[in-house]
């Protein structure tokens, strides 16, 4: 998990950014009411998922494109890359105009802590925010759920969530689909495994209630905000608090490749896994990969999103289609395990 909501905190408190005529402008720093605590954040996710999108062929984003100038449409991908992250959408406003407009983030803050020091909070009836961060929904985060799991059994439902989200992304899967009704399965995982009766979501709430909670947003589009969840499994699988891959240095910079371990986020040092969660925004530009060149994982992370997205601009389906090869063969192909693959830990 990308930690991008708990990578500093000072205390202080401010009011969330103004939004200026020429667009919107985002502050990192979440204000939390009657709570003396302030995140400052970098914005690692988006970074990285604007990088994606131009060399993947979004040609409407100018080179020099970063977070604080993001258009209502590119919102909709960050929305969708910050959902792993904020999966019960706590951290912004539902408004019918505006999606990027911040809320207090007492809510998701006061969730966070609870599922970090109550079991009941990170149980799979707890919160959805506690189960993706320390409990059985680590996978959406490229992580184990538990120390000692066994690698094939994450990869299985990290790409179980791949495939729900990549269709959602195609069509195949329509936003009032009901979770329930999703016929999928890897390795034995289906969504009703993390969705019945006892959790919220439950399994006859739809994809557009898991991934926007029901948003009043009118132009809400649930393929990018399902590309962005997508994007962030996979940007979160080159970071090393998340996993550890074979490492090539041939190209001059570190190139990662197959998966030799996912690690669990519970027991592992929070402030080390937040380290190697970020860099600074400033120094990158997202026209120039090779800026990207310097953080371990950043440039492959963004290679590896950009053959989704190619994927998806060029029409190709999940599974294969007509002789022409599935998206699936990609994404197995992303999370590939090293032969000496070793089951979940917590070390970094």
């Amino acid at each position: 998990m990308s930690k991008a909501i708990a990578l500093k905190i000072i205390a202080e408190n401010k009011e969330k950014a103004e939004r200026q005529k020429n667009g919107p402008v985002a502050d990192f720093a979440i204000g939390f009411h009657n709570i003396a605590v302030h995140l400052e954040l970098e914005p690692v996710h988006e970074t990285l998922t604007l990088a994606a999108l131009r060399a993947g062929g979004l040609t409407d984003i100018p080179p020099n494109m970063n977070y604080y100038a993001a258009t209502p449409g590119l919102w909709e991908f960050f929305r969708g890359v910050t959902w792993n992250d904020d999966p019960q959408c706590a951290l912004f406003k539902d408004s019918r105009e505006y999606n990027d407009e911040l809320s207090s983030g007492t809510v998701w803050f006061s969730q966070f802590e609870a599922a970090k020091h109550n079991e009941a909070s990170r149980s799979k009836t707890g919160y959805l925010l506690g189960r993706s961060h320390f409990g059985d929904l680590q996978f959406l985060h490229s992580m184990s759920s538990s120390v000692g799991e066994p690698a094939v059994e994450t990869r299985d439902k990290v790409l179980l969530w791949c495939e729900l989200m990549y269709r959602t992304v195609t069509g195949e899967f329509p936003e009032h689909c009901q979770i329930g009704g999703v016929e999928i399965s890897r390795g034995g995982f289906d969504l009703l495994r993390f969705f019945d009766r006892d959790t919220d979501p439950r399994p006859e709430r739809n994809l557009k209630f898991l991934l926007t909670r029901d948003t009043e947003y009118q132009k809400m589009q649930i393929e990018r905000r399902a590309l962005g969840s997508l994007f962030h499994i996979i940007q979160d699988s080159y970071a090393k608090g998340h996993t550890r891959r074979v490492e090539d240095y041939s190209s001059g910079y570190v190139k990662l490749g197959a998966i030799r371990t996912f690690h669990c986020y519970t027991g592992q040092d929070e402030e080390q896994h937040s380290h190697y969660d970020s860099f600074k925004v400033e120094d990158v530009q997202i026209s120039n990969l090779d800026s990207f060149n310097p953080y371990p994982g950043a440039r492959s992370a963004i290679e590896a999103c950009v053959r989704v997205m190619e994927l998806w601009r060029n029409g190709v389906m999940w599974n294969d289609k007509d002789g022409k090869p599935g998206a699936v063969h990609v994404l197995e192909d992303i999370f590939k395990l090293a032969p000496d693959v070793t089951p979940g830990d917590n070390t970094i």
